[in-house]
């Protein structure tokens, strides 16, 4: 530091020096010529000199002031070009679709997500000729007439167009060091197709829920009814309709049950199951249950068992698939058939039946057509429905299915032909068996 600080006053000296030196030279002339004497020298030289060093220090303060105004801006130049690549990097990262337009609605800027859905040669193109839509329109039109934030909902897209949800904000560039005023829209695209979905099965759900409760509901009200009324002292008609309404309300009391075991299911599906599980005597047991209803369409039931590993599973949630899939086997199944239940390691490639136990329990009967396979296990939804309601079905068992094989992170399969076999192959990770007791 001492140095500089001695550098920098040699500096100035010579700088002085520089600036003083033609009149001093001039005045030594004078004085050799004997124009002036020595006094008048020395007084000319001090009332030159002050004012050439003020205005040299004073320049001085000024550059050196200019000086750490640049250093800042330069600093501020750099920060801002750092911000401005950050926000773009974000932008570029972000999934959902952004777009800034100009006042005439031309797309300025889009990131990555608005170019896979748009396009690539988006830009400087006017957003109408890649969204054809009365509703953006109309909320962009009142978004320029009031600056205000403006939402709106739309479709695109055909033949399966998705919703999207699209917020407006109008937004300007004026301030004392930008003379343009023009104004500017950022456009964000949210997809919430997953959640109207979501909405649609919500109300399909309560809709079918309610349809499901009020048919037999109405049954019994209205045997009550012709009790109260015409049948009052018929006995046969007593005996008749009290079964009937047995029969109706025994139904509501298995769709409750089922209602109830969905929603237990459902909220406990991000619990990993955590019970040690021999799957073979599992199954035996549900088996010898359904036995007795087998024997009466006069089918037997056949399990092979062979090198069946234990798993990590939930023992009643299992217990409730096995059954309900078995049961399922007998009700749909023709009389004097065979049902067989094995276990398939070959089901699977090796890596992954190294970790699997497969179960596949085939039937024969009438079948099922493909295009109800895909939607088998869907809430309330029946392939025959008045089949399934005489043979006293829900319409929620292989949904109940679906949500216990997904907490424990397996896999079911569906294959049929019609007027022949049906095969439904469950897997289910063997898991890890817990650490020993100390």
């Amino acid at each position: 530091m001492p140095h500089k600080k001695i550098q920098f006053n040699f500096q100035e000296l010579m700088n002085l020096i520089f600036i003083l030196s033609p009149p001093v030279t001039f005045m030594i002339y004078l004085h050799v010529q004997h124009t002036i004497n020595t006094l008048e020298l020395i007084v000319f030289f001090i009332v030159t000199a002050l004012p050439v060093i003020m205005t040299v220090q004073h320049f001085q303060r000024k550059l050196a002031l200019l000086d750490r105004e640049t250093t800042l801006q330069i600093h501020d130049n750099r920060a801002t070009k750092k911000n401005q690549i950050l926000l773009m990097n974000i932008m570029e990262k972000l999934s959902d679709p952004i777009l800034i337009l100009d006042s005439a609605d031309r797309i300025l800027m889009a990131n990555k997500s608005a170019h896979s859905l748009l396009g690539q040669q988006i830009l400087k193109q006017n957003i109408s000729v890649f969204i054809r839509n009365s509703i953006l329109d109309d909320a962009m039109k009142h978004a320029h007439e009031t600056g205000e934030l403006v939402s709106c909902e739309f479709e695109l897209g055909k033949p399966n167009p998705k919703h999207y949800l699209t917020r407006i904000h109008l937004f300007d560039l004026a301030d004392s060091q930008i003379t343009d005023s023009s104004q500017y829209i950022f456009l964000a695209l949210y997809d919430i197709s997953a959640l109207k979905q979501t909405d649609k099965m919500r109300a399909d759900f309560v809709a079918n829920a309610s349809h499901e409760l009020r048919t037999p509901l109405a049954s019994i009200i209205g045997f009550i009814e012709t009790l109260q009324g015409p049948a009052r002292n018929d006995d046969q008609a007593h005996d008749r309709f009290l079964s009937i309404m047995h029969d109706e309300s025994s139904r509501m009391s298995r769709l409750i049950e089922d209602l109830l075991s969905l929603s237990r299911i459902e909220r406990d599906q991000h619990i990993p199951p955590s019970d040690r599980i021999n799957l073979s005597h599992l199954i035996k047991s549900v088996i010898d249950v359904l036995e007795p209803q087998a024997e009466s369409k006069n089918m037997a039931i056949h399990f092979t068992s062979e090198n069946m590993n234990n798993i990590t599973g939930d023992h009643d949630q299992l217990t409730q698939v096995f059954q309900n899939l078995i049961e399922n086997a007998i009700k749909y199944g023709d009389e004097n058939t065979d049902i067989e239940v094995t276990f398939e390691a070959s089901m699977l490639p090796d890596h992954i039946a190294a970790k699997d136990v497969t179960v596949t329990i085939t039937n024969e009967g009438p079948g099922i057509a493909p295009e109800h396979l895909p939607r088998l296990m869907e809430r309330f939804y029946r392939v025959d429905s008045a089949r399934s309601r005489s043979l006293g079905g829900t319409g929620l068992g292989l949904a109940i299915v679906k949500h216990i094989i997904k907490r424990h992170k397996g896999r079911i399969f569906f294959k049929s032909e019609l007027n022949s076999t049906t095969k439904v192959t469950l897997s289910l990770p063997i898991g890890t068996s817990p650490p020993p007791l100390s």
